[in-house]
């Protein structure tokens, strides 16, 4: 096997292993994202809402499956309640998230490309909290967020 040959090997495994395709539930429901993104983008400060890779993250720790991830997300965003929040700090600190009116059928969509998506971590916000927690003398927040910065974004 020549060298090229090796190299166009190895890129097109190391593409296939970090690549991914949504199923055609989440491709449809990636398209009607933005209406969560507008509140749940990383980039927002202060923030409007918890950064989806931080909410996906909650949920799939907090649900069997799939399916139940999609059943209690969908539930959960039609009529957010406080005993149904999953994310008690993003309550404290923003309180609840107001009702999502769309057909089951679209946030079933919605939820399953959440589930999928492969979301970036939140450095920006990261960045902006351990400022901010700085700035408000609260040392344990800042740490915490400082942790998540260097764990996961170098």
């Amino acid at each position: 096997m020549t060298r090229f040959q090796i190299t166009a090997l190895l890129s097109s495994f190391l593409f296939s292993v970090s690549s991914y395709a949504l199923s055609p539930e989440a491709t449809e429901g990636e398209t009607l994202f933005p209406s969560c993104n507008v509140c749940h983008d990383q980039a927002h400060t202060p923030a409007l809402g918890p950064p989806m890779w931080g909410v996906q993250r909650r949920y799939i720790r907090a649900t069997s499956d799939k399916a139940d991830f999609i059943q209690q997300m969908t539930s959960f965003v039609k009529a957010p309640t406080m005993e149904a929040a999953i994310h008690d700090e993003a309550r404290g600190q923003l309180g609840l998230m107001p009702a999502m009116p769309l057909p089951d059928d679209l946030l079933n969509k919605i939820a399953a490309y959440i589930f999928e998506e492969q979301f970036p971590p939140p450095c920006d916000h990261w960045r902006f909290a351990v400022k901010k927690a700085k700035d408000s003398g609260d040392a344990d927040h800042a740490a915490k967020d400082q942790r998540q910065l260097d764990r996961f974004c170098k």
